[in-house]
């Protein structure tokens, strides 16, 4: 007997599977009948990154399902395998990476998906079998290639260096990754479109270097160019990888560069800046068939910004041009003149453009700076760009102009492409660095006050600290009556529709557990964050700097958040305190779990960082402050003998099944913390023997646990 469904054209089939996650449809529909295994291969053939179709292995997903009938499902049927031309393994709510080489190699090292065009690598936790995998795709497989490493490879790499025994493991590792560097710019790579993040190295800059001429690695890796890149997008730390990559790609049509700090020019240059200014270098006889440059970075002082200059005037004649900037803090210890002059259309002539320009016809800009701004001050800027020749010339003296007075910060964009958007690269998402980069995001008073204008674009929102690591109360205050009214309004297009992540806060760390805190200051901050969850209908990520953050929602604006607006959760994070230092915190831990499960309750991933150890509830004894400091020291120095760390396992294991039995739909625990190398083989131990069909890591300063 026909089904109704089996009745319905491919075309609204075709747009059914669309809709349905790959792991729903190959579990609920494949095998049913011909035609519908046709449909899905063909759903699944689709490349396309705009809808993040093929096979994405993302959160939500459960280890042992993809192990034992997902991926057994796909590598023996030769019509899927044949069919998929995009993965993407997502590690960073996932330890994916892992299983890379596992699923896209039989043990015969032939590659299982014949067709593999596209390859998505984000937050990649090991180092060996993703370049295991890759070596062999860019050359003879792959036209795109995404690939970004976790945090916490380098950071490893920066420990290990201070241990003897472990150097040796340390620079095998990095080889690895700076001898891949060197053959993505070489002819052992046939790549057409690139993305590439080497920004999170620490700041020794080894991968930076890959390329330079006295490079052994490049002298003996690269012998000639990488002539069929077209495309290529990449965040850097310092200028000189670029310097050394223009040597490589000469077929480049599009380069989009960002610097997670401010440019980090050479030592060479710094000490011959007249050589910079006076340099009449083109880049054109090494990258001719460039037409599109997008650069962001910060801009530190003046030396960077005849740098910046240097490199426009290099790449000229590109017909398409986005230059996005912002100040560090301003420093009177420093030569910051240039970002002491009005930030008008002037500026962005002399300092933001090549000194000649003969093909270019699209110019994209946003500047950020630290200065004090009036009423009339704004209104001169904006008619700047009226009266000058140049921009009256293109046609581009649509300028907007925004000041927020609480940050002292301008922000001043081409607004005829709408590029002041809270929600994408234009705000960069930087790490955390040092005190400089707080300055120049805006704050969510200012946001807010623009959201009607921007609201159909935003789907995530970032809400900024000041250097303090608070939030200005003023600030607060003005946010809160502002989303006071829009949720008064009751808009029937609610404002935050689109809105699936939010993050409050940026101090993301294991040293994050200071817990002094401003009574009446929570309060707000509470009901803001109360607020912009109940404005929202389909978050699904939420980062919380504090966990103590989000009991004083409940605590202190239970009115202003909505019923069940925190059911759709999926993945949240967020910092939490020491159970063994501290008197009053060391509790905190404990409603943890009950929090979670009563109004998260569909969670699939957690992320917490720790300042010290991996279980949240505490088996410390309930010292008092000032009374009992001495007892306390001794407890803490206990912590390594062997019953102590039995006590800690045991807890542990008691905190993960308290966690597991609550959450059903829970998939992935990814915790940074610290604790002594000799808890790191019980741990996981425990975990294996408890759950046996999940795949887990463990080692000093990580837990991470994949059902």
């Amino acid at each position: 007997m026909i089904s109704k469904i089996e009745t319905l054209p491919n075309e609204i089939l075709l747009h059914i599977f669309s809709c349905l996650t790959w792991d729903n449809m190959l579990t609920s529909l494949w095998s049913l009948n011909a035609r519908f295994n046709s449909l899905i291969c063909l759903t699944l053939s689709i490349n396309d990154n705009r809808l993040n179709n093929g096979l994405v292995i993302v959160h939500g997903l459960s280890y042992n399902k993809c192990c034992s009938i997902l991926f057994p499902l796909i590598l023996n049927s030769s019509s899927l395998c044949s069919s998929i031309q995009r993965i993407h393994f997502d590690g960073t709510n996932l330890m994916s990476s892992d299983l890379c080489y596992q699923l896209l190699f039989n043990n015969k090292n032939i590659l299982h998906f014949p067709h593999l065009k596209s390859l998505i690598l984000t937050r990649c936790g090991s180092i060996e079998p993703v370049i295991q995998s890759l070596v062999y795709l860019i050359k003879y497989q792959l036209d795109e290639l995404t690939l970004t490493f976790d945090d916490d490879i380098f950071a490893r790499f920066f420990f290990l260096g201070k241990r003897l025994s472990k150097v040796s493991y340390k620079e095998n590792q990095l080889n690895m990754i700076k001898e891949f560097v060197c053959r993505l710019f070489s002819t052992q790579c046939q790549l057409t479109s690139l993305r590439l993040d080497i920004s999170n190295e620490f700041r020794c800059g080894f991968l930076h270097q890959c390329l330079s001429s006295n490079s052994d690695l490049s002298s003996n890796l690269i012998q000639s160019c990488n002539i069929t890149l077209r495309r290529l997008h990449i965040r850097l730390n310092y200028a000189r990888f670029l310097e050394s990559l223009i040597e490589y790609i000469p077929n480049l049509e599009q380069i989009s560069v960002e610097f997670i700090g401010s440019l980090q020019i050479d030592t060479l240059w710094k000490s011959n800046i007249e050589a910079l200014k006076q340099s009449n270098e083109n880049w054109f006889n090494k990258v001719s068939k460039l037409q599109c440059l997008s650069l962001k970075s910060f801009i530190d002082d003046d030396l960077e910004f005849i740098y910046l200059k240097w490199i426009l005037n290099n790449l000229n004649y590109v017909k398409k041009l986005q230059v996005h900037i912002k100040s560090c803090k301003l420093d009177d210890r420093k030569c910051q003149n240039i970002w002491k002059c009005l930030i008008d259309a002037n500026f962005i002539r002399q300092y933001c453009l090549p000194d000649r320009i003969p093909n270019l016809i699209d110019f994209n800009f946003y500047i950020s700076s630290q200065c004090q701004l009036s009423y009339d001050g704004i209104e001169k800027i904006i008619n700047s760009f009226k009266i000058h020749s140049f921009f009256i010339e293109h046609q581009w003296t649509n300028a907007k102009c925004l000041y927020d007075s609480i940050m002292s910060c301008q922000h001043l964009f081409s607004s005829y492409s709408n590029t002041f958007r809270i929600n994408d690269s234009y705000i960069f998402k930087l790490l955390r660095f040092g005190d400089t980069c707080f300055y120049s995001y805006p704050s969510l008073h200012l946001f807010l006050q623009q959201f009607n204008e921007l609201s159909p674009n935003v789907s995530h929102v970032k809400v900024y600290e000041t250097n303090n690591n608070d939030f200005d109360k003023y600030g607060l205050l003005m946010s809160l009556k502002v989303l006071s009214k829009m949720r008064q309004s009751k808009r029937i297009d609610i404002p935050f529709r689109n809105v699936t992540k939010i993050q409050f806060g940026t101090y993301f760390d294991r040293k994050n557990h200071n817990s002094m805190m401003i009574i009446d200051q929570n309060e707000i901050r509470a009901k803001v964050l109360a607020h912009l969850i109940s404005m929202t209908v389909q978050l699904k990520y939420l980062r919380i700097e504090r966990f103590e953050w989000l009991l004083d929602v409940i605590q202190h604006a239970s009115n202003e958040l909505r019923i069940n607006s925190l059911t759709t959760v999926r993945y949240v994070e967020f910092c939490l305190p020491s159970c063994h230092n501290g008197y009053e915190t060391i509790h905190i831990g404990k409603r943890l779990v009950p929090f979670i499960s009563t109004y998260m309750p569909h969670l699939q991933t957690l992320r917490l960082w720790r300042p010290d150890d991996f279980p949240w509830t505490t088996i410390r004894p309930d010292y008092k402050r000032y009374y009992d400091d001495l007892l306390l020291l001794q407890w803490l120095n206990s912590l390594e003998a062997p019953e102590s760390i039995a006590q800690h396992v045991i807890i542990f294991e008691q905190d993960l099944c308290q966690l597991i039995d609550k959450l059903r739909d829970f998939t992935f625990l990814d915790i940074y913390g610290k604790i002594h190398y000799k808890k790191v083989e019980p741990y996981r131990l425990m975990v294996q023997a408890r759950f046996p069909d999940s795949r887990v890591n463990v080692d000093v300063s990580r837990f991470r646990l994949w059902l």
